[in-house]
Protein backbone atom coordinates (compact mmCIF):
# COMPACT_ATOMS: atom_id res chain seq x y z
CA UNK A 1 0.00 0.00 0.00
CA UNK A 2 1.19 3.39 -0.89
CA UNK A 3 2.36 6.09 1.90
CA UNK A 4 -0.26 8.95 1.53
CA UNK A 5 1.67 12.13 0.42
CA UNK A 6 -0.39 14.32 2.00
CA UNK A 7 -1.85 17.18 -0.70
CA UNK A 8 -3.06 16.50 -4.01
CA UNK A 9 -4.38 18.88 -7.20
CA UNK A 10 -6.10 18.11 -10.07
CA UNK A 11 -4.58 20.68 -12.66
CA UNK A 12 -4.66 21.37 -16.57
CA UNK A 13 -1.14 21.43 -18.35
CA UNK A 14 -1.63 25.50 -18.95
CA UNK A 15 -0.13 27.59 -16.83
CA UNK A 16 -2.40 31.01 -16.02
CA UNK A 17 -2.00 34.14 -14.57
CA UNK A 18 -0.44 32.98 -10.88
CA UNK A 19 2.16 31.47 -12.81
CA UNK A 20 1.08 27.70 -11.89
CA UNK A 21 -0.93 25.37 -13.78
CA UNK A 22 -4.63 26.20 -13.90
CA UNK A 23 -6.99 24.17 -11.82
CA UNK A 24 -9.97 22.10 -12.81
CA UNK A 25 -12.74 24.72 -11.37
CA UNK A 26 -10.69 27.50 -13.28
CA UNK A 27 -9.92 25.29 -16.50
CA UNK A 28 -13.54 24.77 -16.82
CA UNK A 29 -14.98 28.34 -16.43
CA UNK A 30 -12.44 29.06 -19.61
CA UNK A 31 -13.99 26.51 -21.56
CA UNK A 32 -17.61 27.99 -21.03
CA UNK A 33 -16.41 31.79 -21.12
CA UNK A 34 -14.71 31.22 -24.44
CA UNK A 35 -17.96 29.61 -25.63
CA UNK A 36 -16.85 26.30 -26.07
CA UNK A 37 -19.25 24.70 -23.63
CA UNK A 38 -22.73 22.52 -24.45
CA UNK A 39 -25.55 24.12 -22.26
CA UNK A 40 -26.11 20.98 -20.04
CA UNK A 41 -22.08 21.26 -19.45
CA UNK A 42 -22.70 24.55 -18.12
CA UNK A 43 -25.50 22.80 -15.98
CA UNK A 44 -23.34 20.27 -14.52
CA UNK A 45 -20.11 23.09 -14.23
CA UNK A 46 -22.73 24.81 -12.32
CA UNK A 47 -24.72 22.15 -10.16
CA UNK A 48 -20.64 21.09 -8.88
CA UNK A 49 -19.37 25.04 -8.51
CA UNK A 50 -22.12 25.73 -6.55
CA UNK A 51 -21.52 22.76 -4.18
CA UNK A 52 -17.97 23.40 -3.24
CA UNK A 53 -19.42 27.31 -3.06
CA UNK A 54 -21.49 25.90 0.11
CA UNK A 55 -19.21 23.05 0.90
CA UNK A 56 -15.47 24.38 0.53
CA UNK A 57 -14.58 27.50 2.74
CA UNK A 58 -13.22 29.96 0.46
CA UNK A 59 -9.60 31.07 1.45
CA UNK A 60 -9.63 34.48 2.33
CA UNK A 61 -6.71 35.47 -0.68
CA UNK A 62 -9.87 35.39 -3.36
CA UNK A 63 -11.06 38.41 -1.97
CA UNK A 64 -9.22 40.37 -3.48
CA UNK A 65 -8.69 38.25 -6.96
CA UNK A 66 -6.03 36.50 -5.34
CA UNK A 67 -3.33 39.12 -5.62
CA UNK A 68 -0.91 36.76 -3.78
CA UNK A 69 -1.40 34.52 -6.41
CA UNK A 70 -2.08 31.22 -4.47
CA UNK A 71 -3.21 28.20 -5.60
CA UNK A 72 -5.35 25.29 -3.40
CA UNK A 73 -4.35 21.94 -2.96
CA UNK A 74 -6.98 19.32 -1.62
CA UNK A 75 -5.62 17.73 1.38
CA UNK A 76 -4.98 13.39 0.57
CA UNK A 77 -7.36 12.93 3.31
CA UNK A 78 -11.04 15.10 0.89
CA UNK A 79 -11.74 12.60 -0.96
CA UNK A 80 -15.28 13.30 -0.48
CA UNK A 81 -14.67 16.40 -2.01
CA UNK A 82 -12.11 15.08 -4.76
CA UNK A 83 -14.65 12.77 -5.87
CA UNK A 84 -16.97 15.85 -6.81
CA UNK A 85 -14.35 16.89 -9.51
CA UNK A 86 -15.10 14.07 -11.64
CA UNK A 87 -17.75 15.70 -14.09
CA UNK A 88 -15.48 18.26 -14.29
CA UNK A 89 -12.47 16.09 -15.28
CA UNK A 90 -15.20 14.13 -17.94
CA UNK A 91 -15.94 18.19 -19.47
CA UNK A 92 -12.15 18.50 -19.77
CA UNK A 93 -11.46 15.46 -21.45
CA UNK A 94 -14.02 15.53 -23.64
CA UNK A 95 -13.18 19.15 -24.38
CA UNK A 96 -9.54 17.30 -24.70
CA UNK A 97 -7.79 19.51 -22.34
CA UNK A 98 -5.03 18.01 -20.99
CA UNK A 99 -5.28 17.65 -16.92
CA UNK A 100 -2.81 15.33 -14.21
CA UNK A 101 -3.46 14.93 -10.63
CA UNK A 102 -0.55 15.58 -8.39
CA UNK A 103 0.69 14.59 -4.90
CA UNK A 104 3.08 15.87 -3.09
CA UNK A 105 3.97 16.05 1.05
CA UNK A 106 5.42 19.73 0.11
CA UNK A 107 2.97 21.62 -2.08
CA UNK A 108 4.14 25.38 -1.33
CA UNK A 109 4.53 27.84 1.69
CA UNK A 110 0.87 27.74 3.18
CA UNK A 111 -0.78 30.73 3.22
CA UNK A 112 -4.30 29.03 4.64
CA UNK A 113 -5.54 25.64 5.44
CA UNK A 114 -8.92 24.49 6.54
CA UNK A 115 -9.91 20.86 7.26
CA UNK A 116 -9.81 19.92 3.55
CA UNK A 117 -7.52 22.41 1.09
CA UNK A 118 -4.36 24.40 1.84
CA UNK A 119 -3.64 27.57 0.09
CA UNK A 120 -0.20 27.68 -1.01
CA UNK A 121 2.30 30.09 -2.51
CA UNK A 122 4.42 28.22 -5.44
CA UNK A 123 7.86 27.18 -4.97
CA UNK A 124 8.71 28.49 -8.48
CA UNK A 125 6.18 30.78 -10.98
CA UNK A 126 6.51 29.72 -14.68
CA UNK A 127 5.53 32.14 -17.52
CA UNK A 128 1.62 32.54 -18.27
CA UNK A 129 0.79 30.05 -21.23
CA UNK A 130 -2.05 30.22 -24.28
CA UNK A 131 -5.14 28.91 -23.62
CA UNK A 132 -4.61 25.05 -25.10
CA UNK A 133 -7.75 25.55 -27.69
CA UNK A 134 -8.44 28.70 -30.00
CA UNK A 135 -10.57 31.74 -28.25
CA UNK A 136 -10.52 34.67 -26.48
CA UNK A 137 -11.75 34.61 -23.15
CA UNK A 138 -15.00 36.21 -22.36
CA UNK A 139 -16.43 38.24 -19.46
CA UNK A 140 -15.57 36.77 -15.73
CA UNK A 141 -18.99 37.19 -14.88
CA UNK A 142 -19.41 33.47 -13.65
CA UNK A 143 -21.40 34.43 -10.46
CA UNK A 144 -23.81 36.21 -12.38
CA UNK A 145 -24.64 33.73 -14.56
CA UNK A 146 -24.41 30.42 -12.58
CA UNK A 147 -27.74 31.74 -11.17
CA UNK A 148 -29.61 31.05 -14.08
CA UNK A 149 -28.12 27.60 -14.43
CA UNK A 150 -29.68 26.53 -11.13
Amino acid sequence: MAAMTGFQRFQTKYVGRTGAPVGVLVAVDHLRRTGRLLEKEITCYAVADAWFQENLPNPPFYADGNSIGAITWFRESADSMTARLDPLLAILDAKKVAWERLSTSDPGRIVYQDLWQVGVLPAFREPMTPLPYPGKLGANDWFTVRKSYL
